[in-house]
């Protein structure tokens, strides 16, 4: 929305603009930021001094098949997909090149995240020195940092956007095939013949993949063929696959990860997880026709330009309104026993409710300013240099992410240590990674288009 305000944006949206787009992007975010409110299940308990952050998941079994409807995370990469693939043709129509693309869509991250990440480290750090033998402050610090993973994730996906936009123009629907059959393929590999480490292969696979289908509905495919009918195959197709492979394959109900689970579909993803994908995907097509409608209602549509505008800002810091509500808590003496089987643990959670929901709206108020898209300066233009040092930049930040995933924002005094497969990882170097991605990010488009 750049410096508009949320008047001038609705006044300023362009006739041709998809806006259900932006109604799954803010919806999608909005469900993260309540989905792990409800699955926090919290142990507070002074008589012991146990601090223990555990998902409703694990005790709960008939909350399992509720993930189906409140995982919404590939709602978001589909969006992503559009987004990539529209901005993508717009730079190159224009003259831009990959260094232009890895500055606006990944720069755009990066920024509100960095600031995140050097308020955190500063807390972090007073957290470790004022309580450092609180049980407490270890799985505070580390849960604090978790949700990073999603964008150290996503930033595959937007890092590979042009080539895969490339291979999606070239082979069409064989590119997504190709996608889907090297998850299948990893799923096979590490579940039928026990090579194990392959799983890892379909963090990007299977999100990739899902990503590739934003692509078809920024080809118009959707309209071509008729939402009702592409989607209806789709919520049909996926559903049955998911139905097949939960009933006489090993894979569970559940779209979220959680201790003691015999197989995860989150972490990493499934072939399970893409068929919900699919299906979810069918669905929000059919729901297209109704939402538009909806949305041409100003009231309407300057909700989800308003909700867009903080969208980023709410998901970086609902964790820490979260951790902050139970903070407050542990402060004052109020023990939680973070038993989802008992009716008194929900009743509790609905009295936290407006408490957390108040602290992210305060955080955002706070932290907004920071959710800029970067200045647009002259195009660099297409060059091999440049995209090596945008390239050096998102992998960077990719790793850089995945790094705050594994330690969050524990040990920047103690020095606790944790690894990103075999890589070790701490906090310090989390961050200098993601410095050093916004430098190279800047550099490919400031430093090398002055030299050629």
């Amino acid at each position: 929305m750049g410096d508009l305000t949320v008047s001038e944006a609705v006044a300023a949206t362009p006739s041709t603009r998809d806006r259900y787009v932006d109604l799954l992007r803010v919806g999608s975010l909005l469900g993260v930021v309540l989905g792990h409110f409800g699955m926090a299940a919290v142990v507070l308990d002074h008589g012991t001094g146990t601090v223990d952050i555990a998902n409703v998941l694990e005790a709960a079994a008939w909350t399992r098949p509720l993930t189906l409807v409140f995982q919404v995370m590939p709602l978001f990469f589909v969006v992503g997909g559009f987004a990539h693939a529209t901005a993508w043709r717009s730079l190159r129509a224009r003259g831009g090149g990959y260094a232009n693309f890895v500055q606006a869509r990944i720069g755009r991250l990066l920024m509100p995240t960095a600031v995140f990440v050097g308020a955190w480290m500063a807390l972090g750090a007073a957290i470790e020195l004022i309580w450092p033998a609180s049980p407490a402050t270890a799985p505070m610090l580390q849960i604090s940092g978790q949700l990073l993973w999603f964008i150290g994730i996503y930033l595959i996906a937007a890092g590979l956007a042009p080539a895969l936009l490339s291979a999606h123009d070239r082979w069409g629907p064989g590119a997504l095939a190709g996608l889907a059959g090297a998850a299948v393929a990893v799923d096979v590999l590490r579940l039928a013949a026990g090579i194990d480490g392959v799983r890892w292969l379909n963090f990007a696979f299977v999100w990739l993949a899902v990503h590739q289908l934003g692509f078809f509905y920024a080809d118009d495919v959707a309209d071509r063929l008729g939402p009702r009918r592409l989607g209806g195959t789709m919520l049909g197709l996926g559903a049955a696959t998911l139905l097949a492979l939960t009933t006489w394959g090993p894979y569970g109900w559940s779209m979220v990860s959680y201790d003691g689970e015999p197989l995860s579909n989150l972490a990493p993803p499934t072939v399970a997880l893409l068929a919900f994908a699919c299906a979810q995907a069918g669905l929000a097509l059919l729901l297209r026709a109704p939402a538009r409608r909806l949305l041409e209602r100003r009231r309407v549509w300057t909700f989800v330009v308003a909700g867009g505008a903080v969208a980023m800002t709410a998901f970086l810091w609902h964790f820490t309104a979260l951790v902050a509500v139970h903070a407050a808590l542990w402060g004052a003496g109020v023990d939680l026993a973070g038993d989802p089987t008992v009716a008194s643990f929900w009743w509790a959670k609905l009295a936290m409710l407006p408490a957390f929901l108040a602290l992210v709206a305060l955080l955002v108020v706070a932290w907004r300013r920071f959710d800029r898209p970067p200045p647009r300066g002259a195009l660099a233009g297409p060059s091999w240099r440049r995209g090596t040092v945008a390239a050096a930049a998102v992998v960077c930040a990719i790793v850089g992410m995945l790094g705050f995933a594994v330690v969050g924002f524990r040990g920047v005094v103690s020095g606790y240590v944790g690894h990103v497969a075999v890589l070790p990882m701490n906090v310090w170097a989390a961050s200098a990674l993601t410095a050093v991605a916004i430098l190279l990010s800047r550099l490919a488009v400031a430093h090398l288009s002055r030299r050629q």
